[in-house]
């Protein structure tokens, strides 16, 4: 059942944008990026763009038609410009300079022809030169562009990897969120995120979660204060990123959003996050309630589950099939059958 309304978590979801200096910074050494020109086209950025209401592709080979933010010019391309006529020169660079391109590329270590070049130039679009392929540029700039561009959530709780899931721990301030952390990581589990994970989704069903770096390796522990749990534990007590798979919600038992739990299928609900549907788990927190325990056990269920084994269901069905069976007996006041007639001429 998903939930909805005033008990939603706090989401802060933004339009993100990428300067073309950026991309230059982040990808230099692997493509081995080249900038002749860094005063031109530095401040051009590159993200979510419609054109008549038509989004404009983000990366793309040499493209006049559809001209992307982004336009990868590698060997085939520059052989092909070498092959057209004079007369479609002007319509080449009338494409490439007014459309949506604020990036060009120019791949397997070519050069472009310099009117071209200088018809870039005085349109303001930065163009870098790389010695790898074009293949390679295209997918390494999709690849970087796909992560920082996609939509972005941050949540309150603490992120962890349990048993290979990435479960987020939630509930409200003081609940003791960062405690059964700290127990989970002292049982061989691992952390990834504390107060504030950020959240992308990469994919339809890829919410990946990671660290902000000022948070990196740490863990708020109320009465202890920060804990390098790297420091602590090693470095196998840390993990980077973790698609999410679930979420734990801790409450105290008098709180309002403790539901009325099923006795077989407990409380469970959907929280739906970027559009995407995650099962989200209610515990309460009391004296005497192993939580760490009931944690791993949530997990390995959700595992089950995942799999397509429902222990509701299964007892639900076994008790069903219980029911169906007529029980064996001779006494007929039990089994309502009637009783053996007697013989002809015997009581």
């Amino acid at each position: 059942m998903p939930l909805t309304g005033e008990d939603e978590f706090d989401q802060t979801l933004e339009t993100r944008r990428v300067a073309v200096e950026t991309v230059f910074a982040e990808l230099r050494t692997s493509l081995g990026l080249h900038w002749p020109r860094p005063t031109i086209g530095g401040h051009a950025t590159v993200g979510a763009t419609r054109i008549d209401g038509r989004r404009v592709p983000i990366v793309g080979y040499l493209n006049f038609i559809h001209p992307p933010q982004v336009q990868v010019i590698g060997e085939p391309e520059i052989a092909y410009l070498d092959t057209i006529e004079p007369d479609q020169h002007a319509h080449v660079l009338e494409r490439l300079t007014t459309g949506a391109t604020r990036l060009v590329v120019v791949a397997d270590d070519q050069t472009l022809a310099a009117p071209l070049r200088e018809a870039l130039y005085g349109a303001g679009i930065a163009v870098f030169e790389s010695r790898e392929s074009g293949h390679k540029a295209a997918y390494r700039i999709r690849h970087f562009l796909g992560e920082a561009l996609a939509r972005q959530v941050t949540l309150h709780g603490v992120f962890l990897e349990v048993l290979s899931i990435g479960l987020l721990l939630t509930g409200d301030s003081g609940v003791g969120k960062s405690e059964l952390a700290l127990e989970l990581v002292n049982r061989g589990h691992r952390l990834v995120a504390d107060d504030a994970p950020e959240f992308a989704l990469l994919g339809p069903d890829d919410l990946n979660g990671g660290c902000p770096a000022l948070l990196q390796d740490f863990l708020e522990v109320r009465g202890l204060g920060l804990l390098n749990i790297r420091a602590m534990f090693g470095e196998a007590a840390i993990k980077r990123r973790k698609q999410l798979g679930l979420i734990i919600r801790l409450v105290r038992p008098e709180s309002s959003h403790l539901a009325a739990a099923d006795r077989l299928a407990g409380t469970r609900a959907t929280r739906r996050i970027l559009d995407v549907d995650i099962p989200e788990i209610t515990l309460p927190v009391a004296v005497g309630h192993n939580l760490s325990v009931l944690v791993e056990a949530a997990c390995r269920d959700h595992l089950l589950r995942m799999q397509g084994h429902q222990s509701d269901r299964q007892f639900a069905d076994r008790q069903r099939a219980a029911m169906s069976v007529e029980p064996e007996t001779d006494d007929p006041a039990v089994s309502g059958s009637r009783a053996t007639p007697p013989e002809d001429g015997l009581e």
